[in-house]
């Protein structure tokens, strides 16, 4: 006599009922390899399972367990008495496998988080160990893509598919497989953001990458980093990727919930475009600037044509250096050393120099020019150039003070625009 296994009953009952292992393994959510396996004896069902494949056909469990039948009589109200508890038990079942399947999920992503940590951590190595900035960059990189790429792969192989002959189970898995995509968003958010907080290790490096960065420079440029790039990733998460993963049916969201979305990214696309023309204008001033102190705009520039006038011009800003007690002063050959300078002071080289003009000896200190050109392009004909260091530095200063005051409006455009949808969005919420 053949004997009787669980394996054996199951194969019967899943034929006469004109299922496939897939579809079995579907209601029971496991692989049709997993039922292959029950039905040759290789295995059997864990006993969680048991009420659910009992259910499914319409048995008992000690049916399943003695792998036959039992054709007892049984009153009308014991069989729904039996029907109800087996709903019962179904229920109770379903929870815990879900429960499961989302306790596994998150174990499973603790893998990715911890690929983004390793990531980071050699990115500190390379960078402050080793001063190999940009390899470190390289090295965080991968792991930060293998970590979006597992997490992806989680999300696939965890995604629950509904029951059509269940519907009271649908909503529970819709729910579940949106926690489960919401979650993996938020890890590819961070995923991103630690990529954001290594990129200055790549950008500000030297060309040969053989230059790592302080780490009190890297954290305050990696925070600069990591706030726009959170300031990016949240407008494009919510302006496209919502639409897409709710047009594709990853994730479910009731119609409320969708037009509040819908709503609130209504308020951001404002505050996007406000900060946008904000920007652009702020850029174009920043450029603007630029231009200007590259074709010396800011700078003031004394121009000569006459000799005599540029000699005068000249040994008379000695004459006045000398006067603030600075230097030697020049009479006539001889150089007569100032009585008022301070015996501390240093100075290198020699502070006058001695030039010839169309035939005149001047004295002048190189110390003070920037630029001093003399360029004759007829005989008796000049063009002279002078800067001064004085007029340098000041032109300097009005350019950093001018860059200073476009880049405090840069932040002060991202600050209000951001408060502007915070404060928005709350106010909705409380209407």
């Amino acid at each position: 006599m053949e004997k009787k296994t669980i394996g054996k009953f199951i194969s019967a009952l899943r034929k006469a009922n004109g299922m496939t292992q897939r579809e079995l393994g579907e209601k029971l959510f496991v692989s049709d390899k997993t039922v292959s396996r029950w039905e040759c004896d290789e295995c059997t069902p864990e006993l969680s399972l048991i009420p659910s494949i009992a259910e499914i056909f319409g048995i008992t469990t000690d049916e399943l367990l003695r792998g036959e039948r039992h054709y007892k009589d049984r009153s009308i109200s014991d069989s729904e008495n039996y029907a109800n508890n087996q709903k019962i038990k179904s229920d109770k079942q379903f929870k815990l496998m879900l429960h499961s399947r989302k306790k596994k999920f998150i174990n499973f992503s603790f893998l990715s988080i911890g690929l983004m940590i390793v990531g980071l951590i050699a990115a500190v190595i390379c960078n402050l160990g080793f001063s190999k900035g940009l390899l470190g960059f390289c090295l965080s990189s991968i792991f930060f893509v293998a970590a979006s790429i597992c997490q992806i792969c989680f999300t696939v192989s965890f995604h629950l598919l509904a029951d059509e002959e269940e519907p009271e189970y649908a909503e529970e898995i819709k729910k579940a497989n949106t926690g489960m995509v919401f979650s993996s968003v938020k890890i590819f958010f961070a995923a991103f953001l630690t990529f954001a907080f290594c990129l200055p290790i790549a950008v500000f490096t030297m060309s040969d990458g053989n230059c790592g960065i302080p780490i009190n420079s890297w954290f305050l440029l990696g925070v600069l980093f990591v706030v726009l790039a959170f300031l990016l990733a949240f407008c494009i998460y919510k302006l496209f990727i919502v639409k897409i993963i709710v047009e594709k049916e990853m994730v479910y969201l009731t119609e409320a919930e969708f037009e509040k979305i819908k709503q609130n990214n209504k308020q951001l696309k404002k505050c996007c475009t406000v900060f946008l023309i904000v920007f652009l204008v702020l850029m174009i001033g920043l450029i603007t600037v630029s231009i200007i102190d590259e074709n010396n705009g800011f700078t003031k520039i004394v121009h000569f044509s006459n000799p005599d006038e540029f000699i005068e011009y000249v040994q008379k800003q000695y004459d006045e250096w000398y006067e603030e007690g600075y230097g030697d002063v020049v009479q006539g050959d001889i150089i007569i050393t100032n009585p008022d300078l301070d015996k501390d002071f240093s100075y290198s080289g020699h502070p006058n120099h001695w030039g010839k003009i169309d035939g005149k000896d001047y004295y002048y200190n190189p110390n003070l020019y920037y630029i001093l050109d003399v360029w004759e392009y007829e005989p008796g004909k000049f063009d002279i150039t002078v800067i001064t260091k004085e007029d340098f530095y000041r032109a300097g200063d009005i350019v950093n003070t001018l860059n200073a005051i476009l880049i405090g409006l840069h932040i002060l455009n991202l600050f209000g625009c951001s408060v502007w949808y915070g404060v928005s969005i709350t106010k909705k919420e409380h209407q």
